[in-house]
């Protein structure tokens, strides 16, 4: 197994050099948060060139808006649970961008929320290669009187040997003073509806039990916010924008780059493709939304939703050599 130590304090971005990058004062920056942008390759068996081209916008318009980090809040592949190159496909391409990058996984990156017997739900085998690439899930790091930090919450409730180094983590963050302003960075939707929604069930209610953190690891990960003074929780994974005030925690579900889902679950939702770009200001934080300036419908192949390896035909891959996962 490869030690995921998560990273406290200081800043973890994808084993980049960040003393060059420090905002110019430390009460006054901006920060983008970008998810879901599932970035793939022809050499995979699926492949949807919109999404890239997409992500290249995204891309673009981000440089422009020259903010002083970026955050990545998960789902930056399409299949980077199963292929090892698409994981580093796309590190490579944060690396290159002239500002820090913050990245937690997503479900296409260390599977699916977990479901026993399940090929494609969060499992070792995931994490590690994960953690072999981007480092650790877990992060935390100040700016002034403002602290980020960042979690794998699809552990939570999984039962894997990780899920306790994660809660040992997420109770030392809780004992550290709590700051001015505090933004959580997870996956998974804290939840699909409201906060005080049942479990749903995973067969008859597949899509929100699929979105959403169970009620008890969404409990704890709360007292976990409240404690650490949390002031905004950004979750990504359902594609579609929302902002829900709770107990004093702004909690944003954010946007997509590639694809727009559950459009007519919510009367307050967007689901156009874009992302967040924040502002602090003293003790202040505010944000808007990014609208893609243009949006890629060119046309690829292959399923969709999370197919297990033994049901993928890679001989459908547009370039050759096509991914090996055997090697991955």
């Amino acid at each position: 197994m490869i030690r995921r130590k998560p990273k406290v304090g200081g800043h973890y971005l994808s084993d980049m050099d960040t003393t060059d990058h420090q905002p110019s004062t430390i009460d006054h920056f901006s920060f983008i948060h970008v998810a879901d942008i599932h970035v793939g390759t022809p050499r995979s068996f699926r492949f949807a060139p919109a999404w890239n081209d997409n992500w290249e916008t995204a891309r673009r318009q981000i440089i422009d808006l020259e903010p002083d980090f970026l955050i990545v809040g998960g789902d930056m592949t399409r299949d980077g649970s199963t292929h090892c190159f698409e994981l580093e496909q796309v590190k490579q391409d944060f690396d290159a961008l002239p500002f820090p990058v913050h990245v937690i996984p997503g479900n296409h990156e260390v599977g699916n929320k977990y479901s026993r017997g399940a090929p494609m739900s969060i499992q070792p085998e995931f994490l590690d290669r994960y953690a072999s690439v981007f480092g650790p899930s877990e992060w935390s790091f100040d700016v002034g009187s403002v602290r980020f930090s960042g979690c794998n919450a699809f552990i939570l409730g999984s039962g894997l040997p990780d899920e306790r180094i994660l809660r040992d983590w997420l109770v030392e963050q809780a004992g550290r003073p709590a700051p001015d302003q505090h933004v959580w960075v997870i996956h998974p939707g804290l939840f699909a509806d409201d906060f005080q929604e049942r479990d749903w069930d995973p067969v008859e209610d597949r899509r929100p039990w699929y979105f959403a953190l169970d009620n008890k690891p969404r409990h704890f990960l709360w007292n976990v916010f409240k404690e650490t003074g949390t002031t905004i929780v950004i979750s990504a994974h359902i594609h579609c924008q929302r902002l829900v005030r709770y107990d004093g925690i702004d909690i944003h579900f954010a946007p997509s780059t590639a694809f727009s889902q559950w459009k007519d679950r919510w009367v307050d939702g967007d689901p156009s493709l874009g992302f967040l770009h924040f502002l602090v200001d003293g003790t202040s934080i505010s944000h808007e939304f990014v609208k893609l300036e243009e949006s890629s419908h060119r046309k690829g192949y292959g399923p969709g939703g999370n197919p297990a390896p033994d049901v993928r035909d890679y001989s459908l891959a547009w370039e050759s050599p096509s991914v090996d996962p055997d090697e991955n």
